[in-house]
């Protein structure tokens, strides 16, 4: 039942104000029923329900309380008026809070819109609000600290965000690209804010320790060094900084420890990706202005992220991707090696190998005709030690070297799994003796990884990290010259995030003598998984699983309906106090819950379950159940069983039980430790399970099953493994490879190179613009244009397709045309670069011609596009990005004359 007024004050209310501070018995700090105009209770002028006072004794806010049953929303009128009355008595206008007890509302009156909040403000958290409102500047009329975030882009996103939160939103969301410094970016705005007075208690929130140690000591502490700040821990939280940093896990412990508005601003980095649900409920419970941060492209982000930063068009605050940046020189561009072993192609087959490779398993105390193994087999089944020796060997022929040129430059190896990457150091050190000290392993296992990481982005050694998943994403070594994939990545998002690694350019480095030639130019990928590069993200599909509570509780409402029609058999009462004891751990003081509690209340009472029906089983699945994933300190190894075994209790009443449920249950049940499977007292439901009369078991029985072993699956051992290390001799079959078109023919770098470089003789030896220049005899730039033309013709075919990205892969040349290409090949330093001709004829056009400013910034774009595209037609100069001057601009600026003219111009040099 709804409370009436007096008893929500007493049960909702009252409770909400000392949870803020408010002391409900010092009537210096809390007023009732007070007269807006200070003195008499008349009826124009109204009663406050709850006047909330300075030490001064200045209202600071007023509290209109409504009984549990209406919307607070209803008193908007009324609260303007108290506020307006009360300011005619003190020095400003109060703010003010409208509630029903389960739901809250903050209003600033005429200067922003009312909002839903988690709770009251404490008395420090008005005063700074006074002190804002006071105070505050405009973010756009404060100068930026471009010493803090000086490049274009940050500066950009900068501005983005000060009109996005000047126009009076209160949530923003920045996209960068991994190395453009969207921490750093961060900073600035939080110097923007601070000097703007609109933010003076501000909290930084990563969703790793490691991040935030990053974001404290790299970050706060360089560019904000004269702010207090502190790491926000759960059993030592001092509320008199200006700065925090914290993990997402810590805040989640301890959030409820600051008020609502504790915080003025608040910036969540890549937290999106973490536990989802309790990260949305830490955004939520806080009223402080937001802003988050992440380097997943903007097409990859999920709606309920972009909608949760209150993006409501589906595009984020400000966007730089990592194309933009690497074209702008932000960031560097990688160069591909690709290489295989002989085992990684066709597998380990006992049948297949050699006599001798037959005996070196026998020695080797294995059954050759035992080992079968795919290729991708290799370091999940099987791992053959000879193979990690060849990765090893192809690394440091391939790497990219110190400026030494002895040592490789600073690397990061991701690993499939731990066990690999303590394979892959141990094989690295047998070989290299002379290297102490060069390898690493730094997984989240290891002791004190945070010491590991420092070493390796501070100190010369170690140069080679192996990583699983921990080295992925977040941690900034701009000295990282090459990235070697051991492993495959099926994720898109994911392979971004590790192709971030090696990404910042030589502006970010420190050490230079860790950099080939003193110098990043860009970065090295070696990979030998054969992963996709050029991976399509619009081909992945992102999936998200329901949280197993979620499942449980639908799973037992399937349950219920089987038995709508027998309302009072002991199975369907069984179900109810299931479902009800699911019900109760649903977190009530939750602000997402809160926020639709009003909505499902009746699922708590006991007059709800008297009767079932399909109405209300409907209600329950849609409605109540999505409340469970706000459930904290689940144990997943018990709830995963008991799902198993629910799902089973409905197959068994609709005779569908599936032989690969009862082979789940029956292994996790054979794996629990002797001191439960000796236990007399659940020896029974151990026998169900490991028995055929687990097929046919009763729903007493297998709730039984669930009472006696779910809460001890966590004890379970460890499945047998299978996994084998072995040694055989084995070679790199690929050596780097080209591929020639999509699903097309695979060439070995080496054969390849040969069939260009034949190809290029013949075209040298015979086109008569090469043969001029070899006679020292003027060349017009029509005839280089044509040369350009016959070498993408030539070059072109199915069997060779030479490109820009191919050259780079095979001869290690980076080239916008096949005439620079050409003259770096053949060291022909008389042949110009494409780009160059073009470039010098677009001037000589625009110089004969007497155009206007306007019309010169079009034609140099133009000249853009056209390098671009080799060509142009005239619908390019509607098209992107020459649409940025105007849909009219065409038609603004030239005459049909002067467009046929250009086209003209530029078909004389398309190649």
């Amino acid at each position: 039942m709804f409370l009436n007024e007096q008893t929500t004050r007493k049960n909702l209310i009252n409770p909400k104000l000392k949870v803020a501070g408010w002391n409900l018995e010092d009537k210096n700090q809390v007023g009732f029923e007070i007269p807006v105009d200070g003195y008499d209770a008349e009826p124009w002028n109204g009663v406050t329900d709850y006047c909330l006072y300075l030490p001064n004794g200045e209202v600071i806010a007023v509290v209109e309380a409504k009984r549990q049953s209406r919307s607070p929303e209803v008193a908007e009128q009324q609260v303007r008026h108290y506020v307006t009355e009360i300011s005619k008595h003190q020095s400003f206008q109060p703010f003010a809070f409208m509630t029903n007890g389960d739901r809250t509302f903050f209003w600033d009156v005429d200067r922003e819109n009312k909002r839903q909040v988690a709770g009251f403000f404490s008395l420090r958290d008005l005063q700074n609000l006074l002190y804002l409102r006071q105070h505050k500047v405009p973010l756009q009329q404060v100068q930026k600290n471009v010493a803090i975030a000086g490049r274009l882009y940050q500066q950009e996103a900068v501005q983005r965000v000060s009109e996005r939160f000047d126009e009076g939103h209160r949530r923003a969301l920045m996209v960068m690209a991994t190395g453009t410094g969207k921490t750093r970016t961060m900073m600035s705005l939080v110097d923007l804010f601070s000097r703007a007075n609109q933010a003076r208690t501000i909290l930084f929130v990563a969703d790793r320790v490691e991040l935030v140690r990053q974001a404290l000591d790299d970050n706060f502490k360089v560019y904000l060094p004269n702010e207090p700040c502190d790491r926000i821990r759960t059993y030592n939280i001092d509320y008199s900084k200006r700065l925090y940093v914290g993990t997402l896990h810590t805040l989640i412990k301890c959030y409820k420890q600051f008020t609502p508005a504790f915080f003025d601003l608040l910036a969540f980095d890549e937290c999106h990706r973490s536990i989802y649900n309790q990260f949305r409920e830490v955004v939520e419970y806080f009223d402080g202005r937001i802003i988050g941060l992440t380097a997943t492209p903007a097409n990859f982000i999920d709606r309920n992220t972009l909608k949760l930063f209150h993006c409501f068009e589906d595009v984020p605050t400000f966007s730089y991707p990592r194309s933009q940046a690497i074209a702008e020189g932000s960031l560097v561009d990688f160069s591909l090696y690709q290489a295989q072993t002989g085992f990684q192609r066709k597998g380990i087959r006992g049948a297949e190998l050699s006599e001798e490779d037959r005996n070196a398993l026998i020695e080797q105390g294995r059954d050759p005709d035992d080992i079968d193994y795919e290729g991708t087999d290799l370091e999940r089944k099987v791992s053959n030690r000879d193979t990690l020796r060849k990765q090893w060997a192809e690394f440091m022929e391939v790497c990219h070297k110190d400026k030494s040129g002895l040592y490789p430059a600073k690397t990061i190896v991701f690993g499939l799994t731990k066990d690999h990457a303590f394979r892959l150091a141990r094989v690295f050190e047998e070989m290299y003796p002379q290297f102490p000290s060069m390898v690493q392993v730094i997984v989240s296992e290891m002791e004190r990884t945070d010491e590991l990481i420092k070493r390796f982005k501070k100190e010369d050694m170690p140069r080679i990290a192996i990583s699983v998943d921990l080295l992925d994403t977040g941690i900034d070594v701009p000295e990282v010259m090459n990235l070697v994939f051991m492993k495959p990545v099926q994720s898109w998002i994911k392979m971004e995030q590790m192709i971030g690694r090696g990404t910042r350019n030589h502006e970010a480095c420190r050490v230079f003598d860790w950099l080939p030639d003193g110098r990043k130019e860009e970065f090295l990928i070696i990979d030998f998984w054969e992963n996709d590069f050029n991976k399509n993200p619009s081909d992945e599909v992102s999936t998200q699983n329901l949280p197993v509570t979620v499942k449980i509780f639908n799973t037992r409402l399937k349950l219920l309906e089987l038995y709508l029609k027998g309302q009072d058999s002991s199975d369907r009462q069984q179900t109810i106090s299931d479902l009800r004891q699911q019900i109760g751990q649903i977190p009530l003081d939750a602000y997402s819950v809160q926020q639709v509690y009003y909505e499902v209340e009746q699922a708590w009472t006991d007059t709800f379950w008297r009767y079932i029906t399909k109405d209300k089983l409907d209600f329950l699945r849609t409605k109540v159940a999505p409340l469970l994933r706000f459930v904290a300190g689940v144990d997943v190894a018990a709830a995963t069983f008991t799902n198993k075994v629910e799902r089973l209790k409905y197959e068994v009443l609709t005779n569908a039980v599936r032989d690969d449920s009862l082979v789940s249950i029956a292994e996790d049940v054979s794996r629990l430790p002797p001191f439960v499977m000796d236990d007399r007292r659940v020896k029974p439901s151990v026998d169900i399970c490991l028995s055929e009369n687990l097929r046919t078991a009763t729903p007493q029985e297998l709730t039984q099953v669930i009472v006696d072993l779910a809460h001890q699956m966590k004890n379970r051992r460890e499945k047998p493994s299978s996994f084998i290390e072995i040694d055989l001799a084995d070679r790199i079959a690929v050596n780097g490879y080209i591929s020639l078109g999509e699903g097309g023919e695979q060439v070995y770098v080496q054969e390849y190179r040969e069939r260009v470089e034949r190809k290029v003789m013949e075209i040298f030896e015979t086109h008569p613009a090469i043969a001029a220049l070899r006679n020292g005899e003027t060349v017009t730039d029509l005839q280089l244009v044509a040369l350009e033309r016959t070498l993408r013709r030539e070059l072109g075919g199915s069997n060779i397709q030479l490109s820009e990205s191919n050259i780079r892969k095979a001869f290690n040349l980076k080239v916008t045309s096949l005439l620079a290409f050409l003259r770096e090949l053949l060291e022909f330093e008389a042949l110009p670069d494409y780009k160059d001709i073009v470039e010098r004829n677009f001037e000589q056009f625009i110089t004969q011609h007497q155009y206007n400013a306007n019309q010169i910034r079009f034609l140099r774009a133009v000249q853009s596009v056209f390098l671009q595209k080799r060509r142009l037609e005239v619908a390019d100069l509607y098209d992107e990005p020459l649409d940025r001057f105007g849909e009219d601009a065409v038609e603004r600026w030239f005459t049909e004359d002067e467009v046929n003219e250009l086209i003209y111009f530029t078909e004389q040099f398309a190649a």
